[in-house]
């Protein structure tokens, strides 16, 4: 009886919080609040009864609600009272659509790969056992993230789909007449490499992978905050610049977005430090050409299936060869075709920090370590 009078004030309480529509997430201190270490826009609850209610902070306005999800283990019932807006998910899941080869990895990681049926952008996953199943028929292949074939997902019956929102979209409301659930995957947007790891930590309890996920993400924090504090040991700080102009515009990180944060902890230096937005600023090449042009190493992420290189670079824009690190062939490229370094920047930014660090502190490396994600072009 108290055990039910507990989780009766408690969902009560959380129902006092703003719906979906508004407001912040911070609980009210009921329930058994799941500490969380770095991630911003994520927060969790134990309800009792094995219950989880998930809230997802609106990254794009921090005093609003993006989401709430309440965990429900198959067998139980949910609770009867919950805030306005919640979706109930019965976990584990059994079927699901994964929009993003980042999370259908960390997914096979964690050992549910089982649980996923459908998944977009087939072309651009790199784990070997959903390409295997994509292979075999048991996977099916969804067309794109950008316009999904909604037939074939249907058709999947799956409980939920997973997938990363944009600022204004409604891709809830897109699929509701369906009756599937959509999960909003917004772990991209935590400015720091280890707050968007965290979300494992969600990802993890649905589906039913809950303290694995615990355990894993507590050994790539520690593990992350030995090769931060190696690198601060370094001597010197280097300038670090980071991709390419596309479709004319050239994204750099800034101060707060996870690559910023991934440069500093590596021991470099941004020449973009300056800039606050959240993720990445937009500008032109003379833009960029201006503040970094004397970068000292210069790292860029493409995804030609037949490799870069410097000639092929400054072919494409002749403005290239005027960056230092250019002229004296300081410039490194990782194939994410081949390179699971969006995978691993996702969900162990820990390997990512330890390559970094061996490109900006090769005295800080040990003789013989070679490179995961990058060559020197």
């Amino acid at each position: 009886m108290k055990k039910t009078l507990g989780l009766t004030l408690t969902i009560m309480a959380l129902s006092l919080l703003p719906s979906c529509g508004g407001g912040n997430v911070s609980h009210s201190g009921e329930g058994n609040q799941i500490d969380m270490h770095h991630a911003r826009n994520l927060s969790m609850t134990e309800l009792g009864d094995d219950v989880t209610l998930v809230t997802l902070r609106n990254p794009w306005d921090t005093t609003r609600t993006m989401a709430r999800y309440a965990l429900v283990p198959r067998g139980h019932e949910a609770p009867a009272t919950l805030p306005e807006g919640t979706v109930t998910l019965t976990v584990p899941l059994e079927r699901s659509v994964v929009y993003s080869g980042v999370h259908v990895s960390l997914i096979d990681e964690l050992g549910a790969m089982d649980a996923v049926n459908g998944v977009c952008d087939a072309a651009y996953i790199n784990d070997e056992r959903a390409k295997a199943a994509l292979a075999s028929g048991r996977i099916a292949d969804c067309g794109s993230n950008q316009s999904p074939n909604m037939e074939r997902i249907v058709s999947l019956h799956p409980q939920a789909i997973l997938l990363s929102p944009y600022e204004k979209s409604d891709e809830a409301s897109r699929f509701a007449r369906t009756g599937i659930s959509v999960v909003e995957t917004a772990d991209y947007m935590e400015p720091t490499p280890l707050g968007r790891a965290e979300w494992m930590r969600f990802y993890g309890r649905l589906y039913g992978k809950g303290a694995k996920a615990d355990s894993l993400f507590g050994a790539i924090e520690k593990r992350y905050a030995e090769v931060r504090d190696r690198a601060a040991k370094a001597k010197t700080q280097p300038y670090v610049l980071f991709d390419r102009l596309y479709s004319g515009v050239w994204d750099v990180p800034t101060s707060g977005s996870v690559t910023g944060r991934l440069i500093n902890d590596a021991g470099g230096l941004n020449p973009f430090a300056m800039r606050r937005e959240s993720g990445s600023a937009h500008l032109t090449a003379e833009e960029v050409l201006y503040k970094a042009k004397d970068a000292d190493i210069w790292l860029i992420r493409h995804f030609e299936p037949s490799g870069l290189s410097l000639s092929a670079l400054k072919a494409d824009n002749p403005i290239y060869a005027k960056f230092k690190a250019y002229k004296n062939g300081n410039v490194y490229g990782a194939n994410t075709l081949k390179r699971p370094l969006f995978e691993d920047g996702a969900f162990h930014p820990q390997l990512v920090l330890e390559e970094m660090v061996r490109l900006l502190h090769p005295e800080l490396t040990a003789p013989g370590d070679t490179l995961r994600y990058y060559r020197k072009l």
